[in-house]
């Protein structure tokens, strides 16, 4: 076997190639706001790899996995928005750095992406990786990339160690923090104000806190 390929994502000319690998149902580290992720798309996993992700970082199955998409039209074919436009703002607003708990679909049911009938989304604010993922056009998952319960890796080098064989994104040095914060919409039943998700965010003891494990 050849070496894993390794894209840039800031290259244009090179989103063709990664949103082939991707759409030929392969993995790879890819590069969100503040952190490299392990990243498929869901809708083009093998079948029987439900727990693909969760076998290669060593992350518990009870552990379920948030989803970058790159506009509401996305989201809307695996989660229901709600009516209350306050509440999809929270999602669509490319200055909240925030990841959203939606009722799931039955598509998001069957591909294995719920947990107790809800699916985690978030629009990224960063311009560049939105973009590419409404190029894409279907969700990404956005679990970070580090052995489960280990801090998260920041460079390709890094990675490489980590993850030997793994097909990469690079997107330079990550950080590895802030960790989004997570709003709630299904549980949450009051009508929101503006600026009032903060309230609600869920608790670091829910299965959907999505720390770095």
């Amino acid at each position: 076997m050849g070496e894993p390929p390794i894209f840039v994502l800031t290259d244009r000319s090179s989103w063709r190639d990664i949103k082939a690998w991707f759409l030929s149902g392969n993995v790879a580290g890819f590069p969100v706001e503040y952190s490299y992720a392990l990243s498929e798309v869901p809708t083009r996993r093998p079948f029987g790899e439900k727990f693909r992700l969760h076998r290669i970082k060593d992350r518990p199955e009870k552990k379920p996995i948030l989803y970058l998409a790159g506009s509401l039209d996305i989201v809307r074919r695996f989660a229901k928005i709600p009516d209350d436009m306050a509440r999809a703002r929270c999602l669509a607003d490319p200055q909240r750095f925030v990841t959203v708990l939606l009722p799931a679909r039955s598509l998001a049911i069957a591909l294995g992406m719920s947990y107790d009938g809800k699916v985690a989304f978030r629009i990224p604010t960063d311009p560049n990786l939105r973009n590419f993922l409404v190029y894409l056009g279907e969700p990404l998952s956005g679990t970070s990339l580090n052995r489960s319960g280990l801090r998260p890796l920041q460079t390709i080098e890094e990675i490489q160690k980590s993850f030997p064989g793994l097909a990469l994104v690079d997107g330079g040095f990550r950080p590895g923090f802030p960790v989004s914060p997570i709003l709630d919409l299904v549980s949450f039943d009051r009508k929101m104000r503006r600026g009032s998700w903060q309230s609600v965010r869920s608790s670091p003891r829910s299965p959907f806190h999505f720390g770095h494990p």
